[in-house]
């Protein structure tokens, strides 16, 4: 005996369609309504329109499928590149797919498409519409090029503008560092030559150092690398003095009494004097001696020796303030 089964089916289908491979109060029976009430559904929205599990409806669109009862559309890709699921439509007798083509026959000409949820409209792009595409975009391209351009441009302009002020800048401060040490060089100049008129002897050691110092500050000022002496000879043998263009020698002692002066608690062989000063040991050790004999320093070792400058209260005192240890008071008026 033959069984059917009364199926629900949307407005504008036939209902009561007979369905004889469908056993009543079935899930296949659940399955198949839920299809024909939704057609187009997917298939979580089968399970649930039906009310059993989605794998149930899974196998049961299967067998609908493989009876033709159903058909399935592959849902494709969306605009993100994900997979679309597939939907699912029953497939209606005859008899009902005529009084379907009937209902819908006001529909127009475009009614299969319409129906086709897997159509898309056509689009028709004419030759002009690409040639003016093409168009824009060569503008576009051009237009890009020409101002990366200007801004390099730009950018180079820029670096330059920044390089001459920083050249200006670096300039202006030479010029006024150089200004600088020339005057205290000029002043110190100035006051050392009043101390040698004066025969002022202290006095002018202390300009002396002043002096060297101030030629140093100027050489650091100008960036001038330093004029080191070298001795030519005669055709004789002997010594002519110092070749054209080269430094006279620096007097040794001052720098000595300087750089004990520099380091009044510390100790100091004249090896280790030589090496701070780039000269030899011997003329520093002479130097020691003559500081010594003139009470501006004092030996505190013998072996090996060793000097340090005089104490207060000594002469070297006077001599390193500039004023002799004297009661004629010359010297404190040549200092000054």
């Amino acid at each position: 005996m033959t069984t059917t089964t009364t199926t629900t089916v949307p407005a504008g289908h036939a209902t009561n369609a007979p369905v004889s491979d469908v056993t009543p109060d079935t899930p296949a029976e659940a399955v198949w309504n839920a299809v024909a009430a939704n057609p187009g559904a997917t298939l979580p929205a089968i399970a649930e329109a039906a009310g059993v599990t989605r794998a149930v409806v899974k196998a049961e669109l299967a067998a609908l499928a493989d009876a033709g009862r159903v058909t399935c559309v592959p849902g494709g890709h969306g605009d993100n590149g994900r997979r679309l699921p597939d939907t699912w439509a029953p497939v209606l007798p005859a008899a009902d797919a005529a009084m379907v083509d009937a209902s819908d026959g006001d529909a127009g000409e475009n009614t299969d498409e319409a129906s086709d949820p897997t159509s898309e409209p056509k689009v028709t792009v004419s030759p002009d519409t690409i040639a003016e595409a093409m168009r824009i975009m060569a503008e576009e391209a051009e237009r890009r090029a020409a101002a990366e351009a200007e801004l390099q441009q730009r950018l180079a302009e820029e670096e330059a503008r920044r390089a001459k002020i920083l050249a200006e800048l670096e300039k202006a401060r030479t010029t006024e560092n150089t200004r600088r040490a020339l005057a205290d060089l000029l002043a110190a100049v100035t006051s050392t030559y009043a101390a040698v008129v004066a025969g002022d002897d202290a006095a002018t050691t202390a300009g002396l150092e002043l002096i060297f110092a101030g030629t140093e500050s100027v050489r650091a000022a100008t960036g001038a690398a330093p004029a080191r002496a070298t001795r030519t000879h005669t055709g004789n043998g002997g010594g002519s003095g110092f070749r054209a263009g080269r430094a006279a020698p620096r007097p040794l002692r001052p720098e000595v009494i300087a750089h004990l002066r520099a380091h009044p608690n510390a100790d100091f062989t004249p090896g280790e004097i030589a090496r701070v000063l780039d000269r030899s040991s011997g003329a520093v050790a002479n130097a020691l001696d003559t500081l010594v004999k003139s009470g501006e320093a004092v030996m505190t070792g013998e072996r090996p020796a060793r000097y340090r400058l005089a104490p207060a209260g000594t002469d070297g005192d006077a001599a390193a303030s500039g004023t002799p240890a004297t009661d004629d008071g010359m010297g404190a008026a040549a200092a000054g």
